[in-house]
Formats: structure tokens, sequence, C-alpha cells
């Protein structure tokens, strides 16, 4: 069960934090702008306040073995 969590924070963690920070550095590599990075950043930070229940259903837990059909 610990695994489990831990694994939860680990994910929560590359999409909020590292994936954006990455994406951003890169695009204000590449364009030779900071101002640019910065707004890619925001854009990204945004959408995942947007998307926050669809990164709870796709993260959440998957383990539903304890449900029965009918």
């Amino acid at each position: 069960m610990a695994r489990q969590k831990l694994i939860r924070i680990l994910n929560y963690f590359w999409l909020l934090v590292v994936f954006p920070v990455v994406v951003s550095v890169l695009v204000g590599t590449l364009t030779h702008s900071v101002s640019l990075g910065f707004k890619t950043f925001l854009l990204i930070e945004c959408a995942m306040a947007v998307l926050i229940p669809l990164l709870n259903a796709v993260i959440g837990n998957g383990d539903h073995s304890h449900r029965q059909r009918k």
C-alpha cells in the first residue's frame, strides 16, 4: 500500500512540476526567449489546474476488484 502511494505522489510530482519545467526550459532554449519559456510554463500549469479531475481519474487507484459486476 505504501508503494502505491509513493508511485502516486511521484506521478503527481512528475506531471505538475518536472514536465512543465522541462518543456518550458526546452522552449525557452530553442527560441532564445526567456519570456516565451515562462509563458509556456504558465500555460501548462493553468492547463493542469483545469484538467486536474481528469488527471485524478487517470492516476487514481486502478484497483476496482472490490466492485462486483451484475
